[in-house]
């Protein structure tokens, strides 16, 4: 009689996904997939000794797919709609968010959006947290190339995302931040933590995570890819 068993006694794969936005996660000219969170979230558990399939999503269905266990890892900002579905269990990096519209109109303070059309990422949490309070119209997209081509068209007038994001989405769309966007204005950081799925966690496998990214960071391999897509932005948008 055969012994019951898991399929990962024998493939110890493990499901990522990396939200498909800037320089998060994109294809490149040659249709190869590249990223900050691409490359991290690869090496962190190819460092651990997992097999993986690391797929580009939309913010929303990462949050579905770790709410369903279809997917198990990915590197998000943590917060109330994240944490309902996925544990936050390492720190990789901090994020700026800004708030940036086109050269004629630089953003100087927190008032100047009162009454505007405000572009960000569909089901962001940090976004609806930094609006609470304030008068403005909310316009929700699902990639940053989308907003930039929104703000372009006057169907909105500024943009809220992580800095990187936003460069990263004009990078795409081989626009200069000094040919198009306006004086940005730095509203808060936020920390990007590795995240595990709440419906299949395994303790041995995010010990197993943590003792590789640890090493990672110690070694600067963390900072070394996160340094090599924020200069690739600077090189275009500069």
């Amino acid at each position: 009689m055969l012994a019951s068993f898991s399929p990962k006694m024998f493939a110890q794969s493990i499901s990522i996904a990396t939200v498909n936005v800037g320089n998060r996660g994109f294809y490149d000219e040659r249709g190869t997939k590249q990223g900050s969170s691409y490359e991290i979230l690869n090496r962190i558990v190819k460092e651990a000794g997992f097999s993986y399939e690391n797929e580009f999503m939309p913010f929303g269905r990462v949050l579905g797919y770790l709410g369903t266990g279809q997917v198990e890892l990915s590197l998000l900002v943590p917060n109330e709609t994240v944490n309902r579905v996925a544990t936050p269990f390492f720190h990789i990096q901090d994020v700026d968010f800004i708030i940036v519209g086109l050269k004629d109109f630089p953003i100087e303070r927190i008032q100047d959006i009162q009454g505007k059309r405000v572009g960000y990422l569909r089901l962001s949490p940090t976004a609806n947290i930094f609006f609470n309070g304030l008068n403005i119209e909310k316009v929700q997209g699902g990639k940053y190339t989308r907003l930039i081509k929104m703000l372009m068209r006057d169907r909105i007038d500024v943009i809220f995302g992580p800095k990187s994001s936003i460069l990263g989405g004009l990078r795409a769309l081989n626009y200069s931040s000094d040919d198009l966007l306006g004086t940005s204005l730095s509203i808060r950081k936020q920390e990007m933590h590795l995240v595990y799925s709440k419906r299949v966690a395994d303790e041995s496998i995010i010990a197993s995570l943590i003792s590789s990214a640890e090493q990672l960071k110690r070694d600067n391999t963390i900072q070394n890819i996160i340094d090599k897509y924020e200069q690739a932005i600077e090189i275009v948008v500069d």
